[in-house]
Protein backbone atom coordinates (compact mmCIF):
# COMPACT_ATOMS: atom_id res chain seq x y z
CA UNK A 1 0.00 0.00 0.00
CA UNK A 2 2.38 2.23 0.98
CA UNK A 3 4.03 1.70 -2.35
CA UNK A 4 1.46 3.12 -4.21
CA UNK A 5 0.91 5.62 -2.22
CA UNK A 6 4.55 6.94 -2.41
CA UNK A 7 4.23 6.70 -6.12
CA UNK A 8 1.64 9.80 -6.20
CA UNK A 9 3.50 11.08 -3.72
CA UNK A 10 6.47 11.57 -5.58
CA UNK A 11 4.63 12.04 -9.30
CA UNK A 12 3.38 15.18 -7.42
CA UNK A 13 6.43 16.33 -6.35
CA UNK A 14 8.26 15.69 -10.05
CA UNK A 15 5.26 17.38 -11.54
CA UNK A 16 4.99 20.55 -8.98
CA UNK A 17 9.38 20.79 -9.07
CA UNK A 18 9.63 20.99 -13.27
CA UNK A 19 6.85 23.35 -13.37
CA UNK A 20 4.83 21.16 -15.28
CA UNK A 21 1.19 21.68 -15.87
CA UNK A 22 -0.55 19.12 -17.95
CA UNK A 23 0.58 15.29 -18.35
CA UNK A 24 -0.81 12.64 -20.36
CA UNK A 25 -2.50 9.36 -19.12
CA UNK A 26 -3.18 6.25 -21.27
CA UNK A 27 -6.64 5.65 -20.58
CA UNK A 28 -6.93 1.47 -21.88
CA UNK A 29 -5.07 -0.98 -19.49
CA UNK A 30 -2.25 -2.15 -21.59
CA UNK A 31 0.63 -4.60 -19.49
CA UNK A 32 3.64 -2.50 -18.83
CA UNK A 33 5.54 -4.79 -20.71
CA UNK A 34 4.32 -3.93 -23.83
CA UNK A 35 4.09 -0.32 -23.05
CA UNK A 36 8.06 -0.32 -22.60
CA UNK A 37 8.27 -2.78 -26.19
CA UNK A 38 6.35 0.09 -27.69
CA UNK A 39 8.53 2.98 -26.10
CA UNK A 40 12.06 0.84 -27.08
CA UNK A 41 10.48 0.53 -30.40
CA UNK A 42 10.07 4.12 -30.92
CA UNK A 43 13.17 5.13 -29.82
CA UNK A 44 14.83 2.98 -32.07
CA UNK A 45 12.84 4.63 -34.87
CA UNK A 46 13.69 7.96 -33.77
CA UNK A 47 17.85 7.55 -33.62
CA UNK A 48 17.21 5.47 -37.26
CA UNK A 49 15.75 8.90 -38.20
CA UNK A 50 14.70 7.49 -41.99
CA UNK A 51 13.12 10.23 -43.42
CA UNK A 52 9.25 9.22 -44.73
CA UNK A 53 5.64 10.43 -46.11
CA UNK A 54 2.82 11.01 -43.68
CA UNK A 55 0.48 9.94 -46.50
CA UNK A 56 2.26 6.84 -47.60
CA UNK A 57 2.32 5.24 -43.92
CA UNK A 58 -1.62 6.58 -43.70
CA UNK A 59 -1.97 5.07 -46.28
CA UNK A 60 -0.03 1.95 -45.27
CA UNK A 61 -2.13 2.00 -42.00
CA UNK A 62 -5.66 1.09 -43.70
CA UNK A 63 -3.93 -1.52 -46.03
CA UNK A 64 -5.56 -4.79 -45.65
CA UNK A 65 -2.55 -6.23 -47.53
CA UNK A 66 -0.01 -4.81 -45.38
CA UNK A 67 1.37 -6.79 -41.99
CA UNK A 68 1.22 -6.20 -38.34
CA UNK A 69 4.78 -5.21 -38.30
CA UNK A 70 4.74 -2.34 -41.01
CA UNK A 71 1.83 -1.20 -39.60
CA UNK A 72 3.24 -0.82 -36.38
CA UNK A 73 6.29 1.18 -37.92
CA UNK A 74 3.34 3.16 -39.40
CA UNK A 75 1.66 3.84 -36.27
CA UNK A 76 4.98 4.52 -34.29
CA UNK A 77 5.85 6.48 -37.33
CA UNK A 78 2.60 8.71 -37.51
CA UNK A 79 2.88 9.34 -33.96
CA UNK A 80 6.13 10.79 -33.94
CA UNK A 81 4.98 13.88 -35.90
CA UNK A 82 3.38 16.86 -34.51
CA UNK A 83 0.80 16.69 -37.07
CA UNK A 84 -3.10 16.92 -36.59
CA UNK A 85 -3.87 14.94 -40.05
CA UNK A 86 -1.39 11.98 -38.63
CA UNK A 87 -2.97 12.52 -35.01
CA UNK A 88 -6.67 12.09 -36.98
CA UNK A 89 -5.25 8.86 -38.68
CA UNK A 90 -4.13 7.17 -35.62
CA UNK A 91 -7.62 8.20 -33.57
CA UNK A 92 -9.26 6.83 -36.52
CA UNK A 93 -7.53 3.49 -36.53
CA UNK A 94 -7.90 3.14 -32.91
CA UNK A 95 -11.38 3.58 -33.27
CA UNK A 96 -11.77 0.44 -35.04
CA UNK A 97 -8.57 -1.27 -35.90
CA UNK A 98 -8.76 -3.57 -39.07
CA UNK A 99 -6.37 -5.67 -36.85
CA UNK A 100 -7.35 -6.63 -33.48
CA UNK A 101 -3.95 -7.36 -32.06
CA UNK A 102 -2.71 -3.66 -32.96
CA UNK A 103 -5.68 -2.44 -30.34
CA UNK A 104 -3.14 -2.09 -27.66
CA UNK A 105 -0.67 -0.47 -29.85
CA UNK A 106 -2.73 2.14 -31.51
CA UNK A 107 -3.35 3.03 -28.23
CA UNK A 108 -0.19 3.69 -26.94
CA UNK A 109 0.77 5.35 -30.52
CA UNK A 110 -2.22 7.27 -29.79
CA UNK A 111 -1.46 8.92 -26.36
CA UNK A 112 1.97 9.34 -28.22
CA UNK A 113 0.84 11.36 -31.13
CA UNK A 114 -1.58 13.75 -28.57
CA UNK A 115 1.80 14.65 -26.26
CA UNK A 116 3.80 15.58 -29.05
CA UNK A 117 0.62 17.70 -31.13
CA UNK A 118 -0.12 19.49 -27.55
CA UNK A 119 3.45 20.20 -27.14
CA UNK A 120 3.96 21.81 -30.32
CA UNK A 121 0.96 23.58 -30.21
CA UNK A 122 1.07 25.25 -26.60
CA UNK A 123 5.14 25.04 -26.62
CA UNK A 124 4.71 23.96 -23.21
CA UNK A 125 6.54 20.76 -21.74
CA UNK A 126 4.10 17.37 -21.86
CA UNK A 127 4.39 14.25 -20.01
CA UNK A 128 3.22 11.02 -20.28
CA UNK A 129 2.41 8.50 -17.05
CA UNK A 130 2.93 5.16 -17.50
CA UNK A 131 0.79 2.46 -15.49
CA UNK A 132 -0.48 -1.53 -16.34
CA UNK A 133 -3.90 0.02 -15.62
CA UNK A 134 -3.96 3.50 -16.83
CA UNK A 135 -5.82 5.69 -16.27
CA UNK A 136 -9.02 8.76 -17.55
CA UNK A 137 -8.07 12.11 -17.48
CA UNK A 138 -6.22 13.44 -14.78
CA UNK A 139 -6.54 10.35 -12.46
CA UNK A 140 -4.47 7.07 -12.07
CA UNK A 141 -6.60 3.67 -12.18
CA UNK A 142 -5.81 1.51 -9.39
CA UNK A 143 -7.26 -1.96 -8.09
CA UNK A 144 -7.62 -3.37 -4.10
CA UNK A 145 -8.73 -6.52 -3.12
CA UNK A 146 -10.12 -6.52 0.85
CA UNK A 147 -10.76 -9.75 2.51
CA UNK A 148 -12.31 -10.50 6.10
CA UNK A 149 -10.39 -11.23 9.48
CA UNK A 150 -10.09 -15.06 9.04
CA UNK A 151 -11.80 -15.37 5.62
CA UNK A 152 -15.05 -15.65 7.23
CA UNK A 153 -18.16 -14.98 5.00
CA UNK A 154 -19.25 -11.78 5.02
CA UNK A 155 -23.10 -11.63 6.00
CA UNK A 156 -25.68 -9.30 3.87
CA UNK A 157 -25.79 -6.74 6.52
CA UNK A 158 -21.65 -6.44 6.51
CA UNK A 159 -21.88 -6.46 2.68
CA UNK A 160 -24.14 -3.10 2.90
CA UNK A 161 -21.79 -1.52 5.28
CA UNK A 162 -18.67 -2.09 3.18
CA UNK A 163 -20.57 -0.81 -0.38
CA UNK A 164 -22.12 2.15 2.02
CA UNK A 165 -18.67 3.08 4.03
CA UNK A 166 -16.61 2.70 0.99
CA UNK A 167 -18.67 4.74 -1.59
CA UNK A 168 -18.90 7.54 1.17
CA UNK A 169 -15.15 7.78 2.17
CA UNK A 170 -13.83 7.14 -1.74
CA UNK A 171 -16.40 10.03 -2.78
CA UNK A 172 -15.04 12.44 -0.19
CA UNK A 173 -11.56 12.11 -1.89
CA UNK A 174 -12.65 13.18 -5.35
CA UNK A 175 -12.17 9.31 -6.22
CA UNK A 176 -14.45 7.41 -9.38
CA UNK A 177 -15.45 3.84 -7.95
CA UNK A 178 -15.35 2.04 -11.46
CA UNK A 179 -16.48 -1.21 -10.53
CA UNK A 180 -17.23 -2.80 -7.14
CA UNK A 181 -17.78 -6.54 -6.63
CA UNK A 182 -18.72 -7.90 -3.04
CA UNK A 183 -17.86 -11.70 -3.26
CA UNK A 184 -18.26 -14.47 -0.02
CA UNK A 185 -15.46 -13.18 1.81
CA UNK A 186 -13.66 -10.62 -0.06
CA UNK A 187 -14.53 -7.62 -2.53
CA UNK A 188 -12.77 -5.50 -4.90
CA UNK A 189 -12.57 -1.85 -6.24
CA UNK A 190 -11.42 -0.25 -9.72
CA UNK A 191 -11.12 3.16 -9.16
CA UNK A 192 -9.67 6.61 -10.45
CA UNK A 193 -7.56 8.55 -7.82
CA UNK A 194 -6.81 12.24 -8.43
CA UNK A 195 -3.21 12.94 -8.26
CA UNK A 196 -4.09 15.11 -5.44
CA UNK A 197 -5.40 12.56 -3.21
CA UNK A 198 -3.84 10.79 -0.58
CA UNK A 199 -4.60 7.53 -1.37
CA UNK A 200 -3.38 5.99 2.17
CA UNK A 201 -5.62 7.58 3.83
CA UNK A 202 -8.68 7.37 2.05
CA UNK A 203 -8.68 3.92 2.12
CA UNK A 204 -7.23 2.93 5.65
CA UNK A 205 -10.40 5.66 6.52
CA UNK A 206 -12.84 3.34 4.93
CA UNK A 207 -11.54 0.47 6.83
CA UNK A 208 -11.34 1.87 10.29
CA UNK A 209 -15.41 3.33 10.01
CA UNK A 210 -15.89 -0.40 8.68
CA UNK A 211 -14.43 -2.06 11.59
CA UNK A 212 -16.41 0.06 13.58
CA UNK A 213 -19.59 -2.62 13.29
CA UNK A 214 -17.54 -5.47 14.39
CA UNK A 215 -13.91 -5.57 13.05
CA UNK A 216 -14.56 -8.26 10.29
CA UNK A 217 -12.01 -6.67 7.93
CA UNK A 218 -8.22 -7.67 7.55
CA UNK A 219 -6.74 -3.89 7.73
CA UNK A 220 -3.98 -5.22 5.34
CA UNK A 221 -4.95 -5.39 1.75
CA UNK A 222 -3.67 -5.07 -1.60
CA UNK A 223 -3.92 -2.38 -3.87
CA UNK A 224 -2.00 -2.19 -7.07
CA UNK A 225 -1.88 0.14 -10.65
CA UNK A 226 -0.44 -2.58 -12.32
CA UNK A 227 -3.10 -5.27 -13.18
CA UNK A 228 -6.16 -6.40 -12.44
CA UNK A 229 -6.15 -9.77 -10.63
CA UNK A 230 -8.66 -12.30 -11.74
CA UNK A 231 -11.08 -14.92 -9.74
CA UNK A 232 -8.53 -17.66 -10.12
CA UNK A 233 -5.53 -15.25 -8.90
CA UNK A 234 -7.46 -14.10 -6.10
CA UNK A 235 -8.58 -18.08 -4.86
CA UNK A 236 -4.70 -18.60 -4.80
CA UNK A 237 -3.42 -15.46 -3.08
CA UNK A 238 -6.59 -16.49 -0.54
CA UNK A 239 -5.17 -19.90 0.06
CA UNK A 240 -1.88 -18.84 0.48
CA UNK A 241 -2.66 -16.11 3.43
Amino acid sequence: MSQQDDLLKNLRQTLNEQGIDSFHVLEDLVPIEEQMEYFRYFDRLRRENSPFVRDEEIAILFSADETLERKKKSLSRLASIPDVGAYRAIETYHSSPLEPELFNWSSLSLVGSRIILSSDLSGQQQIYVSSGLGGHEKKLRFFGLFTTNDRQPLTDLQKEIVDREFRFQLQQADVEIEKFEIKDNYFTLLMLFPLNSNVRASINEAVNEINQYGNFLDPKFLFTNVKILSEREIDKLLEKK
